[in-house]
């Protein structure tokens, strides 16, 4: 792993050395705001639904359609913007975000309430496909790139623990509007920092159009690229009809149900340690673990998660499994395909969207047309899929044996 240079060590390197904890900082909450604003209809899609008299499945448009663009933005505007100054770039997409939550916040009709997810979902793909990759230049010279990284990433975190389930918690006092008008207002804050505290960021090199399938020439992470998929539409298609679950079907009120999503943060945290340690012992093994994870939980929920203790163990094991997801999925990247990383990584966040947008839209089909044990039913056949490609198409595949220096 390489780690930033020091300015004793290199005092010509500027780019390396103007980062500071406040810069950091900036991007880390930025990161809370918009995965917040992301997943917050999670929380408050039966609000929404009842405010706008709509159904249920179509109320869960609004998770689909920032999916949607989001994942148009996160390949194709590192190519638009070329060498342009990546401070300018993170400062409008989190414009884009307050502007986005500020137009959702006062929406009047459901279609003005899609057209801000529409635009929200530019600042979510614009801003994961820039903010990780600029992790090493925004910090302090002396923190670790992974270090970086991983505060960046703290703020996905804190938005899954504390963002959506506080942001449902407030829609039961105040209405589902407040929660968006909060979110607006902290990403103003953020806008701020970043104007006083962001160091000029010019990228290394421009990404091209024919870099982008990088991560698809190697045999590894196709493989790797398929398992992920399969997975991740099994949870977005359920994950997103989970408060409509609680509700509908458990009977559940809103405190209980925003209680349970707390508890899926909270399980989210140690499913994401935990992957961080199997997965660099053999990533192969510790996804099929989260597959077995996800069938236990989609097998037990209709039965099990209508009673309140069943809800806790099956919702705890949820979000054990999908903390444990994503951290996987990039160790997978990074240990099988580490060349192509860099520039695959657009595309490789492109998919995450993809999933939420096919995984959200077709949930509100069954949704509208079934009911919520019919969805979670159905996407175990997605997990089937995903635990039979580990153990045949990816069969032997394990960790390459690496020596580390310290």
């Amino acid at each position: 792993m390489e780690h930033t240079p020091s300015p004793e060590a290199h005092p010509t390197t500027v780019t390396q050395t103007q980062g500071s904890w406040f810069a950091i900082l900036a991007v880390a909450i930025a990161a809370f705001a918009l995965v917040t604003s992301e997943f917050l209809p999670v929380g408050v899609l039966n609000s929404v639904a009842t405010d706008l008299n709509i159904s249920v499945g179509t109320a869960g448009l609004i998770i689909t359609l920032p999916g949607v663009m989001a994942a148009l933005a996160a390949p194709l505007l590192p190519i638009a913007v070329k060498q342009l100054d990546r401070r300018y770039v993170l400062i409008l997409l989190t414009a884009i975000m307050v502007i986005a939550n500020t137009i959702t916040a006062f929406a009047d009709s459901f279609h003005v309430l899609l057209l801000s997810r529409l635009v929200l979902g530019i600042s979510i793909g614009g801003f994961w496909a820039t903010a990780i990759a600029l992790s090493g230049k925004l910090a302090p010279a002396h923190l670790p790139i992974a270090k970086a990284t991983a505060i960046v990433m703290a703020g996905v975190t804190f938005a899954t623990v504390l963002g959506v389930p506080i942001g449902t918690w407030l829609s039961e006092f105040y209405g589902w509007r407040s929660a968006f008008g909060i979110t607006a207002a902290i990403g103003l804050v953020v806008l701020v920092l970043q104007l006083i505290f962001l160091p000029k960021l010019k990228p290394d090199s421009a990404i091209h159009l024919r870099d982008l399938p990088a991560l698809l020439r190697e045999p590894k992470a196709r493989s790797g690229m398929l398992i992920v998929l399969l997975i991740g539409l099994a949870h977005f298609c359920a994950y997103s009809y989970l408060a409509p679950f609680f509700k509908n079907i458990a009977g559940f009120d809103g405190t209980t149900i925003s209680s349970l999503l707390l508890l899926y943060g909270i399980a989210g945290i140690f499913g994401n340690a935990f992957a961080g340690y199997s997965g660099n012992l053999n990533v192969r093994y510790t996804l099929a673990f989260v597959g077995i994870c996800f069938t236990i939980v989609f097998f037990g929920f209709p039965v099990f998660a209508i009673h309140e203790f069943g809800a806790i163990v099956l919702t705890a094991l949820w979000g054990f499994a999908f903390g444990a997801f994503p951290t996987s999925a990039n160790i997978w990247m990074f240990v099988h395909a580490p060349n192509a990383v860099e520039k695959g990584m657009p595309l490789f966040v492109g998919l995450f969207q993809v999933m939420i947008a096919i995984g959200s839209l077709l949930g509100g089909y069954v949704v509208d047309h079934f009911n919520e044990n019919i969805l979670i039913y159905g996407v175990i056949s997605f997990v089937a899929l995903a635990l039979l490609s580990i153990f045949t198409l990816a069969k032997g595949l394990n960790n390459p044996k690496i020596t580390c220096e310290n």
